[in-house]
């Protein structure tokens, strides 16, 4: 199986299966609360039923990191991978509920956003108070479901036929320092919406690095390792991969790299990309306040006009869509863009290099080149 997209299908087949029986078990367990229930786990079911499942793909692709032929394909679509594909999932949802409520989001994969979904539950009954305050608070609480839940799931997927007590151990302990990890790494993003810009008497350049520097400080933490380093790192751990020894450090390398360009490539669809493909309003993180690396790149290199353009629009809500094109333009036209890019680029080399570094031994070629293709694809996405 050599076809990513082959395996993908695979592995997605065995997680949607898996979730749609953790919503019946959460339906059966809660059903004594009647229409409460069934609006919290309607809320939850809508976006789940969304979403690529790359999280679930890397951790499938950690389990069957050491097989071969049939026997890979037996593993991937094994109760093992779709239990701890299904857990990573359920810790998606979770995030993106909290993130899209921190964000004041109104849609997310096409659909109203969780708290804007339970806004209009409480606008339908003609409730008390505001429906907003109602939806936000719970969406708030549905996201706390959800990560209860992951939590349960990934319990269940360390009990699986083939899972050491020591495999058992590391995996959880990672996929528990990924969910802490990415509750500081929001906390980053927040914090750094509400400092102010550098002012008209800083070095553009020296405060320009610094916003870089922070930005990729946000990116590790809150995307680029719960993205693709950890699902990858925790599958490995399942499958019996030592933690402490190199094979994991290579894994866990390639998988931050390969999270950074992916979240760069993100940021970059977010200003740039066409919204009819990725789904995602132009301009939203400029309107949001988010401290891109391409914001600092973009810093750096326009002129006074053009950062007290992007002071104009950053953190603005009400922001025309002249104003939001023409601060496009300017990270096109003072090669933020172009830089940007080649940021991208050696993420996506170093990560190669990792992989590299690793013997074929430790290493087959079936799961070497579903790495690659990995890397490749979530480097270069337009959606």
């Amino acid at each position: 199986m050599s076809d990513l997209s082959d395996t993908a299908r695979l592995v997605r087949a065995g997680v949607d299966a898996r979730l749609a029986q953790v919503l019946q078990e959460r339906r059966a367990r809660y059903e004594d609360l009647g229409e409460a229930a069934t609006e919290l786990l309607d809320a939850a079911e809508v976006l789940l039923k969304g979403g690529k499942r790359m999280r679930a793909l890397l951790a499938g692709l950690g389990i069957a990191l050491d097989s071969h032929g049939p026997a890979r394909t037996a593993l991937l679509s094994s109760p093992l991978v779709a239990s701890a594909g299904a857990a990573l999932e359920l810790y998606q949802a979770s995030a993106l509920v909290h993130d899209d409520v921190i964000d004041a989001a109104l849609t997310r994969r096409g659909e109203p956003a969780a708290h804007r979904r339970l806004a209009q539950v409480h606008r339908d009954h003609g409730w008390l108070t505001e429906p907003l305050t109602f939806g936000t608070s719970g969406a708030i609480l549905l996201g706390d479901l959800l990560l209860s839940a992951c939590g349960e799931e990934m319990g269940h997927a360390v009990t699986e036929v083939g899972v050491s007590p020591a495999a058992a151990t590391a995996a959880r302990q990672a996929f528990d320092r990924m969910t802490s990890e990415v509750a500081v790494g929001q906390y980053l993003d927040l914090r750094s919406e509400v400092v102010p810009l550098p002012g008209p008497e800083e070095n553009p350049v020296e405060a320009g690095q610094t916003m870089h520097r922070n930005a990729l400080g946000v990116v590790r933490r809150k995307s680029a390792r719960y993205s693709v380093m950890y699902p990858l790192l925790i599958g490995a751990l399942l499958a019996g991969v030592d933690p402490d020894c190199a094979l994991a450090a290579r894994l866990a390398q390639f998988g931050e790299e390969v999270g950074i360009a992916f979240q760069l490539r993100d940021d970059l669809l977010g200003v740039l990309g066409d919204p009819q493909v990725t789904g995602k309003p132009v301009g939203d993180d400029l309107r949001e306040g988010k401290r891109t690396v391409l914001l600092a790149l973009t810093w750096q290199r326009a002129g006074q006009e053009g950062r007290e353009l992007l002071r104009s629009v950053l953190a603005n809500r009400e922001a025309s869509s002249q104003d939001i094109a023409q601060a496009c333009s300017l990270m096109r036209q003072c090669g933020a863009v172009q830089a940007h890019e080649e940021e991208i680029t050696a993420h996506l080399e170093a990560a190669h290099a990792a992989l590299d570094r690793v013997p074929d031994a430790e290493l087959p070629e079936p799961s070497r080149e579903a790495l690659i293709q990995v890397a490749q694809a979530l480097g270069t996405r337009q959606a």
